[in-house]
């Protein structure tokens, strides 16, 4: 119902202070006419505001309206009062149809001033006049309207409020405030419907904005009028998708996505209504972001690792819809943690499309290099390192390209491994070489593996400081390879011992263990010197190397007891070996 038009009060033909007495009158009037079948007219109907309906039903339904107290009140400011002079002056030009000029009346009571008793009067006239004209021929004057409520809202605040009701009602009569504010709402409300939200109407913020002066409690009131429905919308599509979500992670783009076109215009009339700025916008905003992105995370953590399909576009993309609803506070930071994150994993796909294609190959390398560790040090385990690794390098490399730092690391460890070991190797066989001349039969062999190895590593590719070591490394060993050589050319010397008691070659070592040059065990091992040793390249330099060291060992340890004796018990262990 109009509460202007339809106002029971204009239906009464009764001004809103009218007296219980005056109202009883004038629904007799009204039925008697009625009785003949004639529909009285009054002259304060005021046709500019429509036809007025006073069929019986109608005027019974008019007086029940204003029957209780609270109902007296609300009608009356919604309809015309005449309290004084002015106002029967203005009342008189409306009568006529002179509008602006009772306009002009009621506006010079009110030029700068506050409600009182003298204009109050003026004020609720002038602002009933202007929100029955505002509805009026299908048009809407949004600005007039929000100057109409202005003054409506300072009369509502005003002191002389509750003279006005208790003129109306009496004093004896309790009245609720609140209530009555309530009721002003809702009525407005229908007065505006028609034009709510359409074009040369108004929207349901500015609307909203009108009542900025109300009470807290009635801003509130008229907000849940048009908050209740979308808020409640966007908790059930969170709480949706968050249900869809723990069930089934895999679908979270969709869900996400789901949730934002299911909200979007929810949250956009909220934000209009509240604006960006208000706490309970930001509240709601920021948990319907986060739930969105709670949907992106958790889609991209589901296939993060799948070697078929890649999560992340799909991921940004639910992101990027919840910053769009520009959450605040952690949400926000949490988001933007989130897509900086994601778009560095986006940006790497290259090199991890590259690393599944030498998955295979780095596995390999890892679980040879892993186990390289506990292996013992020697020649074969470094080659086979560097034989099997090197397919697989070439692989890395064709895919990574040479300058690759990934396949520089990966060769680079096989390369140092291998070096390692090989150092090893050879620094075991040299150490002690004097006092165990054994090692010389096995040194040149060691040597030699050891520069086959390097020669299949120098081709290899390494970073410039293992470079520059490893030519180092093999340089020495190089020279030690050609030392021994060198030693082991074939010669035709004969080993003969210096001093004049010997008639072949001496074995001064074993002479001064066994005390005599013609102690037998003396005697077996020049018959192992002659029939074997002397045979091979490498017997020989051991001969030779012997016969050069050993006077000065003899002369060291002679007159040592113990240690000869240990001398002959190695080499009378020896000698079992050889018979």
């Amino acid at each position: 119902m109009n509460p202007i038009k339809q106002n029971p009060y204009r239906t009464l033909g009764l001004f809103g202070n009218s007296t219980e007495k005056e109202l009883q009158k004038q629904i007799a009037t009204i039925k008697r006419f009625a009785e003949v079948g004639k529909v009285k007219s009054f002259d304060y109907d005021f046709p500019f505001f429509g036809e007025v309906n006073r069929d019986s039903t109608q005027v019974q339904e008019a007086a029940s309206k204003i029957e209780q107290a609270k109902n007296k009140v609300h009608y009356a400011l919604f309809w015309f009062i005449n309290s004084n002079r002015i106002d029967d002056v203005a009342l008189n030009n409306l009568k006529e149809g002179n509008i602006d000029k009772a306009s002009e009346i009621w506006e010079k009571t009110l030029m700068n001033a506050e409600i009182s008793s003298k204009n109050f009067s003026s004020a609720s006239n002038l602002s009933t006049l202007h929100l029955g004209l505002l509805t009026h021929n299908g048009s809407f004057d949004s600005e007039k309207f929000r100057e109409t409520i202005y003054l409506k809202e300072k009369i509502l605040n005003s002191d002389t409020l509750s003279d006005f009701i208790n003129s109306i009602i009496g004093e004896s009569v309790t009245f609720n405030k609140d209530s009555l504010l309530k009721d002003f709402v809702d009525d407005i409300l229908v007065l505006v419907k028609p034009y709510l939200n359409k074009q040369n109407g108004i929207s349901t913020s500015q609307l909203i904005s009108t009542f900025k002066d109300f009470p807290a409690e009635i801003k509130q009131y008229i907000s849940g009028k048009f908050t209740d429905r979308p808020i409640n919308n966007i908790e059930n599509q969170i709480d949706r998708a968050k249900a869809n979500r723990d069930l089934n992670p895999s679908d979270g783009e969709q869900y996400g996505e789901e949730l934002y076109l299911n909200t979007k215009e929810d949250v956009l009339f909220l934000k209009n209504v509240w604006g960006a700025n208000n706490v309970q916008y930001q509240m709601i905003a920021s948990k319907l972001a986060n739930e969105i992105l709670q949907c992106a995370i958790d889609f991209f953590i589901e296939y993060r690792d799948n070697d078929e399909y890649d999560p992340g576009e799909p991921a940004l993309k639910v992101m990027k819809m919840a910053k769009a609803i520009n959450p605040t506070g952690q949400v926000k930071n949490r988001l933007e943690e989130n897509i900086e994150n994601l778009q560095e994993w986006i940006s790497e796909k290259p090199e991890r499309d590259k690393n599944k294609r030498i998955g295979v190959d780095l596995a390999f390398i890892g679980s040879k290099l892993e186990r390289f560790q506990s292996l013992n040090d020697t020649i074969e385990n470094a080659k086979d390192l560097i034989v099997s690794s090197k397919p697989k390098l070439q692989n890395i490399k064709t895919i990574l390209g040479s300058t690759d730092d990934l396949y520089m690391k990966i060769s680079s460890a096989v390369v140092n491994n291998a070096l390692n070991m090989l150092i090893e190797v050879v620094n075991v066989e040299q150490n002690d070489l004097q006092f165990n001349r054994l090692k010389l039969l096995t040194l040149p062999v060691t040597i030699n593996n050891a520069v086959e190895v390097m020669s299949l590593m120098s081709g290899m590719d390494m970073f410039t400081e293992l470079r520059t070591r490893f030519s180092q490394n093999q340089r020495t060993i190089s020279n030690i390879s050609s030392q021994l050589s060198q030693i082991n050319r074939p010669s035709t010397t004969t080993y003969r011992t210096t001093s004049s008691n010997k008639s072949s070659g001496g074995c001064y070592i074993a002479t001064m263990a066994y005390g005599s040059y013609e102690h037998p065990q003396v005697i077996q091992l020049r018959i192992f010197r002659d029939n074997v040793l002397s045979k091979s390249t490498l017997g020989r330099s051991f001969i030779n190397y012997y016969y050069q060291y050993s006077p000065k060992l003899v002369e060291r340890l002679k007159n040592k007891p113990l240690i000869n004796k240990a001398i002959r018990s190695i080499l009378n262990n020896f000698i079992k070996i050889i018979k």
